[in-house]
């Protein structure tokens, strides 16, 4: 069974209304960037622009030109960096100088020249239009955009990326993109920006209800929160008060505990009433400097003791005299035998290199001797006499007195070293035992006056003795005593304070009756919070369902023509349909690549089941579809980098049908290393008519220079154009 006859789309509008597409593209200028180090112009101003040669001649670089005349970056790089300041931009044989890229764009409001100069690090557009002063920078690449774009709220960078440029190394992109994002990517390019911003703008909207209603039960819970702690504070005051002990009463158990003085110590308190807060206060204050000024005499008391025990003997000043003085005799013994030992080294040492001198000398005059003695007649054994010379210079007799001396001295300035040693470290433990002593006793002065000083500061108590010993006994049980009688008085002190806990009571209910006002005004703004919340968030999800139910429409109206181009090139021999599935997952909209055997009714994703070549016609696909459904809102031009990569023959007769019906929609410019394919483009895009033109563009080879390029115009084929009739399987 066969379906109806689809036909590709057809424009009738401004610049395209032609039978051919009108040139855009119609000059691009090269220097110094990627493979083209020495100025380099195309002629582009044809309807179908054939790009070929073999690899590594400089097609990619001059679809990199294309890329980066337009946007100013090359992403399908970046990745490949090893560092971040790599220069991927400017030709090797030209760093340090600034890549151009100038591109003639042929406009329905008339001739536009871009320019654009950098390198890595950055680039900067120039635009000019005939009669209008050149603008530069941002302002240029949104002139750009909006002459390109003019119906579209789609970024350059994306329109180009979806349905303006496909080079081979980014060639499934589409497919490989995380389902959300490819569900973005698409709509924004069917024109669906105004909904996609609606949505954004309503979950916006939404967030912010729902971090209000946050804010309102936070609110609500902190004020419940505290209207249970006034109510706590409440019942603890009303308690209080009627478990009031009589003042009375009270004051009694503190007049025992302050009469309950331990040993050695008196309370002076004669004429002390309890029936007055101030005068109970001011006792209580008394009592508290009591123990800091007895905790404090206490520290310094054993300080003083901790430091005298096992003190050994204190020595003299005379004693300490007499070891200082006998240090400094061993110190001198030592350094005057050193003194020797260092005069003696020297006498030896220069007698030393006199007798090797002389036994240098006699080493000289052995080679003037003969062979034989002059004498006896007897043969002379040179090295012998040069040893012998040299034994007997070196061992005078006063080298050997000279060794002996030093010898002894020597001994003598190692025991004069012992000696030192032995005088200093008994005269350092005199000196540290004096010290000691010294501390201990400054240690029991101190002591004795903070205890002495106790007399007149503390003025409830009174110690029967002031001596250090007595002190060290007593200051225990006294603070003890002092803490409990501080302890007696605070505790009249709060019965005197609980005469006002009718006052307390009272501020407790207040804030307990305000707290219900605030809750219950809290609660009310809860409710209404969360209502707007809920109904924000449902119009966010309604707004998400209806931007799937429009885009899931718009992508069945381009359905036809996806389907269309894909049975054109036929890459598979059961899988004939491609399309995408729309879903929401975790409230965001997701698209997936399908395709589809409909004898079997069975889809899979192409990733997984095609053959790399099926795969890249998928992508190819839908980037063509992507384009031409686009329609006024996509670009002008459409560019091929290599496309046709990894396909079988019978998939490249059918692109290179396909290519004579995109020209009539795009300005075409593709390439291709197949020289077979190459002439097979230019016999199926030479021009039918006189109005339009076809390039070739042929890279021949390349060396640091850069490309070797031969252009040429394909001449006319004056026949009529055969039926562009296609029928999709079905």
């Amino acid at each position: 069974m066969t379906s109806p006859t689809v036909l590709l789309p057809h424009s009738t509008k401004g610049h395209r209304s032609m039978t051919y597409s009108e040139p855009i593209i119609s000059r691009m200028r090269v220097e110094s960037f990627r493979g083209f180090r020495d100025a380099r112009e195309f002629d582009l101003s044809a309807a179908s622009v054939v790009v070929t040669g073999p690899n590594g001649t400089g097609k990619t670089s001059f679809f990199d030109a294309l890329q980066w005349g337009l946007l100013g970056s090359l992403e399908r790089l970046e990745t490949l960096r090893a560092r971040r300041n790599t220069e991927h931009v400017v030709n090797q044989y030209r760093l340090g100088r600034k890549a151009s890229v100038e591109i003639d764009l042929m406009l329905p409001s008339g001739q536009v020249t871009i320019r654009r100069t950098g390198d890595q690090g950055g680039s900067t557009l120039e635009l000019r239009t005939s009669g209008q002063d050149p603008i530069f920078g941002v302002e240029a690449e949104g002139a750009l955009r909006g002459l390109l774009l003019p119906e579209s709220e789609v970024t350059l960078e994306s329109a180009l990326a979806t349905s303006g440029l496909m080079q081979q190394d980014v060639m499934r992109r589409v497919l490989e993109a995380k389902p959300a994002d490819r569900y973005r990517q698409l709509s924004t390019v069917l024109g669906l920006g105004a909904l996609e911003d609606f949505e954004d703008a309503a979950k916006s909207v939404a967030k912010l209800a729902s971090d209000r209603e946050k804010s309102a039960r936070a609110e609500r819970e902190r004020l419940a929160g505290a209207l249970a702690q006034a109510r706590v504070r409440w019942e603890a005051a009303r308690a209080k008060l009627a478990a009031r002990p009589q003042v009375a009463a009270i004051s009694a158990e503190v007049a025992a505990t302050l009469a309950a003085v331990p040993v050695g110590i008196h309370f002076v308190g004669t004429g002390l009433t309890f029936d007055n807060p101030d005068a109970v206060r001011a006792t209580a204050a008394a009592f508290a400097e009591t123990i800091d000024a007895v905790d404090a005499a206490l520290g310094l008391s054993r300080k003083a003791v901790e430091l005298s025990i096992d003190l050994a003997n204190e020595p003299s000043e005379e004693q300490l005299t007499a070891l200082r003085a006998e240090a400094d005799r061993a110190e001198a013994t030592r350094g005057a035998a050193e003194t020797t030992c260092e005069v003696v080294q020297g006498q030896l040492n220069a007698a030393r290199q006199a007798a090797a001198d002389v036994a240098q000398l006699a080493a000289l005059a052995v080679p003037l001797l003969s062979d034989d003695c002059p004498v006896c007649g007897q043969s002379i054994d040179r090295e012998h006499v040069e040893r012998e010379l040299r034994e007997r210079a070196e061992a005078t007799g006063a080298i050997l007195e000279l060794e002996q001396t030093l010898v002894r001295v020597t001994g003598e300035l190692s025991d004069a070293a012992g000696a030192a040693e032995a005088a200093r470290e008994i005269r350092d433990s005199a000196e540290r035992r004096a010290g000691q002593w010294r501390q201990a006793r400054e240690a029991e002065r101190v002591a004795d006056a903070a205890v002495s000083a106790l007399a007149e500061d503390v003025r409830v108590v009174r110690f029967d003795q002031y001596t250090l010993e007595s002190f060290v006994v007593a200051a225990g049980p006294a603070l003890e005593y002092f803490r409990r009688a501080r302890r007696a008085l605070i505790d009249l002190l709060d019965t005197f304070d609980r005469q006002s806990d009718q006052g307390v009571i009272n501020r407790a209910d207040a804030e307990v009756k305000s707290l219900k006002v605030a809750l219950k005004s809290a609660e009310a703004v809860l409710v209404a919070e969360s209502a707007r919340s809920q109904k924000l968030q449902t119009l966010s999800e309604q707004t998400l369902e209806a931007r799937v139910e429009v885009t899931e429409a718009r992508l069945r109206s381009m359905q036809p023509l996806v389907a269309n181009i894909f049975q054109r090139l036929d890459p598979h021999p059961a899988f004939k349909t491609v399309e995408f599935e729309l879903a929401t997952y975790y409230r965001r909209g997701t698209t997936s690549p399908l395709v589809i055997d409909q004898v079997e009714n069975v889809s899979a994703d192409p990733l997984l089941i095609f053959s790399t070549s099926q795969a890249n016609i998928v992508a190819l696909s839908y980037f063509i579809a992507m384009s031409l459904s686009s329609g006024e809102r996509g670009l002008p031009f459409l560019l091929l980098d290599d496309p046709v990569q990894s396909m079988d023959d019978v998939n490249v007769l059918g692109f290179a049908d396909l290519c004579r019906h995109l020209r009539l929609r795009r300005q075409l410019i593709v390439s291709t290393h197949e020289r077979r394919f190459a002439s097979l483009l230019e016999r199926k895009l030479a021009p039918r008519d006189g109005d339009s033109r076809t390039k070739m563009i042929r890279f021949t080879g390349w060396d640091r220079s850069g490309p070797t390029v031969e252009e040429s115009t394909v001449d006319a084929q004056l026949l009529d154009d055969p039926i562009r009739l296609v029928r999709v399987a079905g």
